[in-house]
């Protein structure tokens, strides 16, 4: 079991560039997190909603963090989107 979640100055400065809200954030750790076993990412709104993000905030989240250029986001229909976590080594 992982005690911390790494996060890598890059998100840092992109993140604070793009002057990103609450849900990005909690999205961003979260992403950091599951990247550590797999740098793709089921993103499941039950998921989010357990972390205090909505399925609005979800996608806003994931717009400022694909704006940011720290993502990629594969949409699927009717299926939560897989989310390609870059610069974390």
């Amino acid at each position: 079991m992982r005690k911390f979640t790494k996060f890598p100055k890059i998100w840092q400065m992109r993140l604070a560039e793009t002057h990103a809200d609450g849900c990005a954030y909690r999205v961003a750790l979260y992403l950091l997190d599951k990247a550590g076993w797999s740098h793709h990412v089921v993103l499941g709104t039950a998921t989010m909603q357990k972390l205090g993000v909505g399925r609005k905030g979800k996608r806003g989240a994931l717009q400022q963090l694909r704006r940011a250029g720290l993502i990629a986001v594969e949409e699927r229909p009717h299926k939560s989107p897989i989310v390609t976590v870059r610069f974390v080594d």
